[in-house]
């Protein structure tokens, strides 16, 4: 297995970065994309104004009689 040396120091763009992740290998990409994996943040913070559209988006769909709820429902309609 062979190690790459990068020394960076210089500031880079975001495209910049792509460009130079462009130019890796198929394999480095996948080396590449798993570090990014297991050190990406997975705990995510939802702005408290996207909750509410959503908690108001679903108190209308309560109040909407109208529109099929049930999945089943969906897609008995969809095969129609």
């Amino acid at each position: 297995m062979s190690t790459h040396h990068i020394q960076l120091n210089v500031p880079l763009s975001f495209k910049q970065i792509v460009d130079i992740v462009k130019q890796l290998s198929p394999e480095d990409r996948i080396k590449l994309q798993e570090v990014l994996q297991e050190t990406s943040d997975t705990d995510y913070e939802i702005q408290e104004e996207h909750k509410n559209i959503v908690r108001q988006r679903i108190k209308a769909s309560k109040k909407d009689t109208s529109r099929p709820h049930n999945w089943e429902e969906v897609k008995h309609k969809l095969k129609v």
